[in-house]
């Protein structure tokens, strides 16, 4: 289990999320819907890598929404 403190930036699992919400915006208006909805199961996967999981998780579900709003040109 990692540290978070050691993974700080999370860098590995933001350019995961970005490439993620790209790809999300290229689906049809179903899928995308699908996509976002299960999407927290992912976030959780990834949090679930470290020991301060819950911060975790509070960091990369904040980066996801802006990254979404970054691929949707907003």
């Amino acid at each position: 289990m990692k540290n978070l403190r050691d993974h700080i930036d999370l860098t590995a699992e933001k350019a995961q999320i970005d490439a993620d919400m790209k790809h999300a915006v290229t689906l049809d208006f179903g899928p995308y819907l699908g996509y976002l909805a299960h999407y927290g199961q992912t976030l959780a996967r990834m949090a679930g890598e470290y020991r301060q999981h819950e911060i975790a998780r509070r960091i990369l579900t904040e980066y996801a929404d802006e990254a979404l709003d970054r691929a949707n040109g907003n």
